[in-house]
């Protein structure tokens, strides 16, 4: 929670600027804004995710001993969330910039894969299942505007930004 937290004020506070550089034209001022947040957003929430993932095994069974082999569930779970929060508020990007018929989609694409990932792997795997379908249906939320908004944008979470465009108009 404390890393959706995190993405979610993060995006409260960039979103208004966003939507006017893209409102504008300005992909430089939309693009660093984006950059930004997205670093921020890994600096806060992967130490979470990482300490998740690295002390499951002994903070699990403090909530019962059916909570015991819980490490694996742990492990996708963050990873997963490594790289949702990688991805920055793509989400929002998409929508600043007038495309809330493609996050519709791309909702609706992450919940059919989430669904049909659970009824494929609940079944043999249980939980680790449910688990690996959630993530499944993160990542496909993610990673679907993370494209759309490079194809449509040239954004990119992370990157050199202005000094690689410096570099190529130098040469």
């Amino acid at each position: 929670m404390l890393g959706q937290l995190a993405g979610q004020g993060l995006a409260q506070a960039a979103q208004a600027r966003l939507v006017r550089a893209l409102a504008e034209g300005d992909l430089d001022g939309a693009r660093a804004l984006y950059q930004t947040a997205t670093r921020w957003l890994v600096v806060l929430t992967w130490p979470l995710w990482l300490g998740y993932a690295a002390l499951a095994p002994w903070l699990l069974p403090l909530f019962g001993s059916a909570y015991a082999g819980g490490g694996a569930i742990a492990l996708v779970l963050s990873a997963t969330m490594m790289v949702a929060t990688a991805c920055g508020m793509v989400d929002v990007v998409l929508v600043a910039g007038g495309r809330t018929a493609a996050s519709l989609a791309n909702v609706t694409t992450a919940v059919a894969v989430t669904i049909a990932l659970d009824v494929l792997l609940v079944p043999a795997y249980g939980a680790l299942g449910a688990a690996l379908g959630w993530s499944g249906g993160v990542l496909v939320k993610n990673l679907l505007p993370a494209v759309q908004v490079h194809r449509r944008y040239g954004l990119r979470p992370f990157g050199l930004g202005r000094s690689v465009k410096a570099a190529r108009a130098a040469s």
